[in-house]
């Protein structure tokens, strides 16, 4: 994704994920009057047989749209949630070396819900098994505004498609990792 929407106010629509769309739709809602460009590609432009034009690169809404504050509930969040901690040993890790853990075990009926589910590495998950210990901190549903400070603060890399978009999005620039472009 290549264009970073903005809503009116000039808050992105969305945070978890970013409110990031398609350089081609971003066109589409410039010649619809949907949007109007704040920042283009220096670098990228789209030719036709009697145009070139910048790609934009940041894009804000005419009119104002009431953004909907949930978190989605996945795998991704619930590490985010925990600061991608294991909730038995303590130690911080990253995505890949973790699991999710079922703090009442499937097998007693414990269900895939933001108050049963836990980050977990692989060892204390194995060695936990299907007893119900209680982890170092109970989970709980997060409002969106906690998982938006816990993006903001998470020590992985931000991948953004241009390094602009982090005055918009609040994030500091140390955490931003370039993605390459197409």
């Amino acid at each position: 994704m290549d264009t970073l929407l903005l809503n009116s106010d000039g808050t992105p629509l969305a945070m978890l994920p970013p409110s990031i769309i398609d350089w081609r739709l971003a066109i589409k809602l410039v010649y619809l009057d949907k949007v109007v460009i704040v920042r283009e590609y220096t670098d990228w432009t789209i030719r036709s047989q009697h145009l070139e034009i910048y790609v934009p690169s940041v894009v804000m809404t005419k009119k104002y749209v009431r953004p909907q504050h949930k978190v989605k509930f996945n795998r991704k969040m619930v590490y985010l949630r925990d600061n991608y901690t294991c909730q038995y040993c303590g130690e911080q890790f990253t995505a890949k070396d973790l699991t999710l853990d079922h703090v009442n075990p499937k097998s007693k009926g414990g269900d895939a819900s933001w108050t049963n589910l836990v980050t977990c590495c692989g060892t204390c998950n194995w060695l936990k098994g299907a007893k119900a210990i209680e982890p170092i901190k109970k989970p709980h549903e997060p409002t969106y505004w906690q998982m938006v400070k816990s993006s903001k603060r998470s020590t992985s890399q931000i991948h953004l498609r241009d390094p602009a978009w982090a005055e918009y999005l609040g994030i500091d620039p140390v955490n931003v990792q370039l993605m390459a472009t197409g």
